[in-house]
């Protein structure tokens, strides 16, 4: 089974509004051990080095 191409995500860096690059993991968005928590992913600006999570559905 082939896995899908995930492209990076381009999001503004919550502090300097500079563009992060961000890939989201495989799967779903929702689920795990606690069906109704988001998953997420930490992320590191390049321009500023503030560092945030990213979630998705």
């Amino acid at each position: 089974m082939s896995r899908p191409n995930r492209p990076p995500m381009q999001i503004g860096c919550p502090n300097c509004d500079t563009t992060v690059d961000a890939t989201i993991p495989p799967g779903r968005g929702i689920g795990g051990d606690e069906p109704d928590r988001l998953q997420g992913t930490e992320t590191n600006c390049r321009n500023c080095g503030h560092e945030f999570e990213l979630y998705y559905y």
